[in-house]
C-alpha cells in the first residue's frame, strides 16, 4: 500500500509504501543523523509528526510509515554539509603528473604497409579507436597516457584539456581536489558530508550493516559513489568539458572506506584477525569505479597499512620525510589513527574513540555547522562562547566539547575523576559565584552545565563527560603505547603532527590540559590541516612519490591495541584527569 508523507516545514511530498520514517527521510532529501545505525539508542533521530491533530517526538529510525504521516523537520534534524576541512596546506611539489596528452596527426599515426597500430592496449580503447579512424573526416587524434602506457585515445587534438583530481574520503566528511594538470594549478575544491552516514557515524556500525544482506553492500557502494559524483558535477558546472577530461583520480581513506568504495564485503574486517581483502594500492577505470570522469580514467586507491588503519595515514606519512625526526601523528576524527616513527620505521594503529569528538554521542553534540558552539571560555566568572556563524547557540560541535570539558576542570567543576559538580557543592568553595548558576541537572542524578538558557538550552552533562572520558583515554592510551613499543617518550618526540578536521579546530593547549594527547613540549606540536588530502594531491601532481608512497608499507608495523597486553589497563588509568 502506497502512503504519503509530508515534510510541513520544507513543503515536500513523497509517497512510500512502506518502510521506516528515516527511510522516508532521506528518499525525500533530508538524511537523518542516525550515529547509531538505526538502532534506536542514541536518540538524534527524534523527529516531531502530528496523528490525530497532535503532535508527538518518535525515532524515526524505528517508526515504520504504516499511514500518512505529517512531519514537522528542523533545520537541525537533518544533515546538512557543514564545515568540511579543505585546507591542506600543501607546500610546493613538483609538476610530474601520471597524465599526459599527446596529439599526433592522421598521417603520423599511419603504420606502415601491413603493419598494426598499437601494442598492449586495451580493448575498449582500440575499438573506440578502430570506429574513429575508419572515419573519412578523422584527421588525427589524442593519446592520453599514464605514465608510458596508453590509457585512452580521443578524436581530435584535445591536448589543452587535462585533469586529475585527489579524493579525501572520510567516515563522516568528503574533501575533493581539482586540478589543471597542464600547469599544476589547483581550480576547485569541493566537500560534502559522505552520504553512507545515514548507516551510522563510525565505520563499525556500516560495517554491520553492510554485512546483513547483499543489497545493504551495494547500496553503501553506490552512496559514496553518489557523494563523490555530485561534487563532480559541481566542478563541471564550473568548468565545461571537465569531466570528460578528468584522467587521473587518486583517493584515499580508512580501511571501511576502502572496502565500501570498491564494494568489498568488510566482513573479514571487521573480526578478529582484521584483515582486509588487499592492502596494496588498488586501481581500476572510471567505469568499473562508477565515477562520473572518462571511462578509461585511472582511479588509484593509495595502500592501507594493516587493520583499520587505511590509506589516509599512508597519504598524512606521505609528506613526513624527514629521515631523522621522530614524528608522533595523530589524526583524529570518528576513529582515530596514530603513527609513530619516520620514513625508515613507523608503528601505526587505530583506536576506536567513537564520534563523541564530533559532536556524535553528545546531548547538545553537532557537527561544526551555523549555530554550533565552536569556542569556549569561563573567565572572570563569566561564560564566553563563539558561535559558527554568529547566530543563536544550537549545540556543542567538537572543539567546544573539548574546551567546555577544559574549563570546567580548570575552574574546579570537574574533578579527577571527572565527576561534574553539583551547584550546591560549587557554592560550598565559591560562595557568591556567577558560574555556579549555571549549573543544573537534566534528569534525576545528571547534573549539567548550561552555556545557554531558554527553549533549547546547550549544556554539557555527566554523560556526556564520560564520553569524552572513554574518547581521550582511547587516544591517549594508544598514543602512548605505540610511543612505547617504540622505545620513546612524549619528550622525545621532534614533532607531534595534528590532522584532520578535530586536530586542526581544537584549542591544542585544552586537549593537553585534559589529556587527549601526550604531554609533548607545546612548541613542537602542530596542526597540519587535511594532512591526507594534501597526500593525495602531492601524489597526482608528482608521479615520484608513487615510489615513496609504496615504500611505506614495507617499512611500517601494524600494532592491535585490543590485543595489547597494557592497553586495558593504560585504558582505565586514563580515563581519569590528572593535571
Amino acid at each position: 500500500m502506497e502512503y504519503k508523507v509530508k515534510f510541513m516545514n520544507q513543503s515536500r511530498e513523497i509517497s512510500v509504501t512502506g518502510g521506516t520514517l528515516a527511510e522516508a527521510c532521506q528518499a525525500a532529501g533530508f538524511p537523518l543523523n542516525l550515529i547509531c545505525g538505526g538502532k534506536g539508542t542514541c536518540g538524534k533521530c527524534a523527529v516531531t509528526v502530528e496523528r490525530n491533530g497532535q503532535k508527538e517526538k518518535v525515532l524515526a529510525c524505528k517508526t515504520m510509515v504504516e499511514q500518512d504521516e505529517m512531519v514537522y523537520l528542523t533545520e537541525e534534524d537533518y544533515v546538512h554539509n557543514g564545515n568540511v576541512l579543505t585546507d591542506s596546506r600543501l607546500a610546493d611539489v613538483a609538476k610530474n603528473p601520471s597524465i599526459k596528452k599527446v596529439y599526433y596527426t592522421k598521417e603520423e599515426l599511419t603504420p606502415e604497409h601491413c603493419g598494426s597500430f598499437f601494442t598492449g592496449v586495451a580493448i575498449p580503447v582500440m575499438r573506440k579507436f578502430a570506429a574513429m579512424s575508419s572515419d573519412f573526416s578523422f584527421v588525427g587524434a589524442t593519446f592520453v597516457y599514464f605514465d608510458d602506457k596508453i590509457l585512452d585515445i580521443q578524436n581530435g587534438d584535445t591536448t589543452k584539456e587535462c585533469y586529475g583530481a585527489a579524493i579525501d574520503i572520510g567516515t563522516t566528511t568528503v574533501a575533493a581536489y581539482f586540478y589543471d594538470l597542464l600547469t599544476g594549478s589547483l581550480i576547485s575544491v569541493k566537500s560534502a558530508l559522505n552520504k553512507q552516514i545515514v548507516h551510522g557515524a563510525d565505520v563499525i556500525t556500516r560495517n554491520v550493516f553492510s554485512q546483513e544482506k547483499e543489497e545493504n553492500l551495494i547500496e553503501m557502494r553506490s552512496l559514496i559513489q553518489e557523494t563523490i559524483n555530485n561534487m563532480f558535477q559541481e566542478a563541471e558546472s564550473e568548468r565545461e568539458g571537465l569531466l570528460a577530461n578528468l584522467y587521473h583520480v587518486v583517493l584515499c581513506g580508512n580501511s571501511t572506506m576502502q572496502h565500501l568504495f570498491f564494494g568489498f564485503n568488510p566482513a573479514n574486517l571487521g573480526i578478529s584477525p582484521f584483515v582486509n581483502i588487499t592492502a596494496e594500492s588498488v586501481r581500476s577505470n572510471g567505469k568499473e569505479a562508477g565515477l562520473d570522469c572518462a571511462e578509461e580514467a585511472m582511479i588509484e586507491f593509495l595502500p592501507l597499512l594493516g587493520g583499520f588503519v587505511g590509506a589516509d595515514t599512508t597519504a598524512v606519512l606521505t609528506n613526513l620525510q624527514k629521515e631523522d625526526a621522530k614524528y608522533l601523528m595523530v589524526d583524529l576524527g570518528t576513529n582515530g589513527e596514530i603513527a609513530v616513527g619516520n620514513k625508515t620505521k613507523y608503528l601505526v594503529s587505530s583506536t576506536a574513540c567513537g564520534p563523541a569528538l564530533e559532536g556524535g554521542n553528545i546531548a547538545c553534540g553537532m557537527r561544526g555547522t551555523d549555530g554550533a558552539i565552536e569556542k569556549i571560555s569561563l573567565e572572570n566568572d563569566q561564560v564566553k562562547i563563539q558561535v559558527i556563524g554568529n547566530q543563536e547557540a544550537k549545540g556543542l560541535c567538537g572543539s567546544a566539547i573539548i574546551d567546555a570539558v577544559s574549563e570546567l576542570r580548570r575552574v574546579g567543576m570537574i574533578d579527577d575523576g571527572g565527576g561534574l559538580i553539583t551547584r550546591e557543592d560549587y557554592e560550598k568553595v565559591h560562595p557568591g559565584s556567577e558560574l555556579a548558576k549555571h549549573l543544573g541537572e537534566v534528569e534525576e542524578f545528571n547534573t549539567a552545565f548550561y552555556f545557554t538558557e531558554g527553549e533549547n538550552p546547550v549544556y554539557i552533562c555527566q554523560q556526556d563527560v564520560r564520553q569524552i572520558q572513554l574518547a581521550k583515554s582511547s587516544i591517549y592510551s594508544g598514543c602512548m603505547i605505540l610511543l612505547s613499543e617504540y622505545g620513546l617518550t612524549p619528550n622525545d618526540v621532534d614533532a607531534l603532527i595534528l590532522s584532520g578536521a578535530f586536530g586542526n579546530y581544537i584549542d591544542i593547549d585544552n586537549a593537553l590540559s585534559i589529556g587527549l594527547l601526550p604531554a609533548v613540549p607545546r612548541e613542537r606540536i602542530m596542526s597540519i590541516g587535511n594532512g591526507a588530502g594534501q597526500g593525495v594531491q602531492t601524489l597526482l601532481l608528482d608521479s615520484s612519490y608513487r615510489e615513496k608512497i609504496n615504500n611505506i608499507p614495507e617499512t611500517t608495523t601494524h600494532v592491535e591495541l585490543a590485543d595489547h597486553p597494557s592497553f586495558m589497563e593504560e585504558y582505565i588509568m586514563n580515563m581519569n584527569f590528572y593535571n
